[in-house]
């Protein structure tokens, strides 16, 4: 970094020497110059979309309309139709746009009721757990079943008198987004992007594939179907799902935290479906600030990479004791690592949507103004995240039950995975549920973090604006943190 940009990036960061201070100051972040940033991280997702499109071209076609037409693969006794799998796919994904709209539609209804009815199902779900445990006789899984749901019970005695706080957190951002509906459409359109890349990546996968079954038959080192690509394909073609998924995702949030933050500055610009604040947002989230997002985004990705390829080697029959448990704690620490920059994720974009900071310094800005404020405690909490997360899950797994519906409906779609079949089917619906479920819920969950950056930094402007919404806000803030608050 040269002299210049290290000057610069001093310049646009909060002192923290000023939290030394009795009473902490803080600046307001301030809109940057329109420019490309982190533009390197853009470049290179760039060109790993057109390597996978490549291969889906050059590898995958050819592949799916050998499979497809019934002909003989490359290696003898592999005739597998992939056409059905595609069916299931998209029939799990027109379920799932149903699910969350359904989803989204309730929450902006009744949020506090919601969020109690999803600690209660938690609840629920730990005694089920425990009772069919012990009605087939698996008494070590029912003691655990017994030891989750007292858990469950700790933790929603702990969390209950924050519900409140939690339900006004989400009927504001709730209602910032209601006002812009287009939010939603520009999602629900970054959705089905995303899910035109998965297809898109689906057959590429499906190339890679074949042509490794292809070499493996020319060398006489293939049994069956027992063929898989090399660790380093799959290396980058999780990489390129991930990637893929965490840009769409983010994309959003930072789309997101744009919108609110202008409905909460300078609400005349964005009180509309089509408001002037939904147009400014995309277009900075797609064009100047699309760097930064990839740039978080590749973090994430390469960690749930290592740790879905971790977690296959775990699975792996051959290994023995001890790589099983280097391979755990292997596991155990990018969970960790991806938890650290998920977390940072979450709130550093939102200061990239409402001032256009670089990534680098977005988060530590924002973090700053939460330590200044002494408001560590307060972004810790994660209900609101939880209770969506659930929602998200569950999601995922009625698309999965949709999945099995088609298998029994329609057979023959997937009779060439034999005895997989209903596994098949369940384990793809469920996947494209809950990735779409998530970022569909993720319009949500972004912003409610971006109204609890924006209390934090402007109440006062809250106050003139919206003063209705600041009133329950203040009051459900001053019930569950009254030392915090600062009001």
């Amino acid at each position: 970094m040269g002299i210049n940009e290290e000057e610069t990036l001093t310049a646009t960061l909060i002192d923290p020497e000023s939290l030394d201070s009795p009473n902490p100051a803080y600046q307001k972040g301030e809109t940057q110059e329109s420019k490309c940033r982190d533009a390197w991280a853009a470049i290179l997702f760039y060109a790993q979309l057109i390597a996978v499109c490549c291969v889906c071209g050059i590898l995958g076609v050819p592949a799916v309309r050998r499979n497809a037409g019934g002909a003989d693969n490359l290696v003898e006794g592999r005739t597998t139709d992939y056409t059905g799998l595609i069916y299931v796919t998209l029939i799990a994904a027109a379920s799932s746009f149903a699910l969350s709209t359904i989803s989204l539609t309730l929450m902006t209804t009744c949020p506090k009721f919601l969020i109690q009815l999803s600690l209660l199902f938690s609840l629920l779900l730990s005694l089920l757990i425990t009772a069919t445990s012990f009605y087939y006789q698996q008494y070590i899984a029912g003691a655990f079943g017994i030891l989750f749901f007292l858990l469950s019970c700790c933790y929603a005695c702990c969390v209950w008198r924050r519900i409140p706080f939690a339900a006004a957190n989400l009927n504001t951002g709730l209602t910032a987004v209601k006002r812009n509906g287009g939010v939603f459409v520009t999602s629900v359109w970054i959705t089905v992007v995303s899910f035109g890349y998965l297809m898109v990546w689906m057959v590429a996968m499906v190339g890679v594939y074949d042509a490794t079954a292809a070499a493996a038959a020319g060398g006489g080192n293939v049994e069956g179907n027992n063929v898989q690509p090399s660790w380093g394909y799959l290396f980058l073609l999780l990489l390129a799902s991930f990637w893929t998924q965490q840009v769409c995702q983010n994309t959003i949030h930072v789309i997101v935290a744009g919108v609110v933050s202008t409905w909460w500055f300078a609400p005349d610009e964005a009180s509309s479906c089509c408001s002037v604040a939904i147009k400014d947002s995309f277009i900075r989230a797609t064009t100047s600030s699309f760097g930064s997002i990839c740039f978080g985004s590749l973090l994430v990705a390469i960690i749930q990479t290592l740790r879905s390829m971790v977690e296959s080697a775990r699975h792996d029959s051959s290994n023995d004791g001890c790589a099983a448990f280097v391979l755990c704690l292997v596991d155990c620490l990018l969970q960790c690592l991806q938890g650290i920059l998920e977390y940072f994720n979450k709130f550093a974009y939102i200061y990239v949507g409402m001032y256009g900071y670089s990534y680098l310094e977005a988060g530590k800005n924002v973090m700053t103004l939460f330590h200044a404020k002494g408001w560590d405690i307060i972004i810790a909490d994660d209900l609101v995240s939880n209770t969506l997360s659930l929602f998200a899950l569950i999601g995922g797994g009625l698309v999965g039950c949709v999945g099995l519906a088609t298998n029994a409906a329609f057979p023959s779609w997937l009779a060439g995975f034999e005895g997989a079949a209903s596994g098949i089917a369940f384990g793809f619906a469920f996947l494209i549920g809950l990735v779409i479920s998530s970022i569909m819920l993720s319009v949500v969950d972004s912003s409610v973090n971006t109204v609890l950056v924006s209390f934090a930094e402007a109440p006062e402007e809250f106050q003139q604006n919206h003063p209705k919404l600041s009133g329950e806000m203040r009051d459900a803030w001053r019930l569950v943190y009254p030392a915090e608050c600062g009001f």
